[in-house]
């Protein structure tokens, strides 16, 4: 039984400042669209296809019926981080945060290690040194932390205890990724701006992208919308996705993931400087970003290695793949709803460098 969807958003628009990108006219549109097609379907994955410059879209809804539709909401994962980064960076521009400026300047006596000394940089990019949630308890069956289940007691308002504790490295010394970072930053966003996270994302992200059914769930909201599988097809709805904060609780449709990224490209919600200071991959800490991946790759059909911004999510057995060739104007967005292996596009096969090749390769 097919148990995937997926969407292929490509947006096609030109960047602040600079000329337009034209989507590929004709026969050389519908040969992409063909590609995509051809790889979703070897890798068994049913689902829809859009291939936009602000309106259009390519390709058609593909798989079961219940699959014929971008408007059910999924949970965004980790794609929350990069939604947040955009909010940081937006207060960056209007002079109320510096990325290189500890936190405590902003939050006075604020209860995690180091505060004095970890900025919102090394919140962004996972070097803070603070405790990491995922060393708290995993529930019986090892599927998610005891504290992200629904019949759990929940922790207590504001950032989870487990990242008020000690700090396991010190700050800067390197790389490891954790909910804990994203968290402290939401405080510092709500502390900054006087504004609950969630009405902050809404009035300075989801408004003007655009994104009309996409919001920050709660702590404790039943679930709605999409669910994910695990491998022997329980589902995961016992997961309260509300608990993740500022790491992973956003949901809503693919589409407006779509409308997300185009926003992002076109100079909507960050000035290019902005985007580029955020999107800049640094080779020492694995490429990282600011909550998200930057690097350079060869695929398979493209004369030249294709410059990538990738950010993924994953809870429960909801996988997300949001890729953006800053380059070309192009996102590729992928859910699935049960495990998938993606692979890696620097290993030069699987199922993300297959589709990223078909996607922006097969119409050169």
């Amino acid at each position: 039984m097919k148990a995937l969807l997926l969407l292929a958003a490509f947006v096609a628009t030109a960047v602040a400042a600079k000329p337009p990108i034209p989507v590929p006219p004709g026969d050389a549109l519908l040969n992409r669209c063909a590609a995509i097609e051809k790889v979703a379907d070897a890798l068994k994955i049913s689902g829809q296809y859009l291939l936009s410059d602000t309106v259009d879209d390519c390709g058609n809804l593909l798989g079961p019926q219940e699959y014929r539709t971008s408007e059910a909401p999924w949970r965004w994962a980790s794609v929350t981080k990069q939604i947040v980064a955009v909010a940081v960076m937006q207060q960056v521009e209007r002079g109320k945060l510096a990325l290189d400026t500890p936190i405590a300047a902003y939050v006075p006596g604020l209860k995690v290690a180091n505060a004095n000394r970890i900025t919102l940089r090394m919140l962004l990019q996972h070097t803070s040194g603070l405790p990491n949630v995922e060393d708290g308890p995993l529930d019986a069956k090892k599927e998610t932390l005891v504290q992200y289940r629904y019949d759990a007691p929940a922790p207590p308002p504001g950032i989870s205890p487990i990242c008020l504790g000690k700090a396991k490295a010190e700050p800067g010394a390197r790389f490891e990724y954790d909910n804990c970072d994203t968290e402290v930053v939401g405080a510092v966003l709500e502390a900054i701006t006087g504004m609950p996270l969630g009405d902050l994302l809404t009035k300075s992200i989801f408004t003007p992208a655009g994104m009309t059914a996409t919001r920050l769930v709660p702590p404790g909201e039943k679930p709605s919308g999409r669910v994910g599988y695990f491998a022997d097809g329980r589902d995961d709805a016992f997961i309260d996705i509300g608990r993740f904060g500022a790491a992973g609780a956003v949901r809503g449709p693919p589409r407006d993931l779509a409308s997300f990224d185009r926003a992002l490209m076109t100079g909507q919600l960050l000035k290019p400087e902005s985007r580029a200071e955020m999107e800049r991959g640094n080779p020492k800490l694995g490429y990282a970003a600011l909550a998200m991946w930057s690097y350079t790759v060869p695929l398979k059909g493209c004369a030249t290695p294709q410059k990538l911004v990738e950010r993924r999510g994953e809870i429960g057995g909801v996988q997300i793949r949001n890729i953006v060739a800053p380059e070309r104007n192009l996102a590729l967005i992928v859910f699935t709803d049960r495990p998938f292996d993606f692979g890696e596009p620097w290993q030069g096969k699987g199922g993300t460098y297959d589709l990223l090749s078909a996607a922006l390769c097969s119409a050169q």
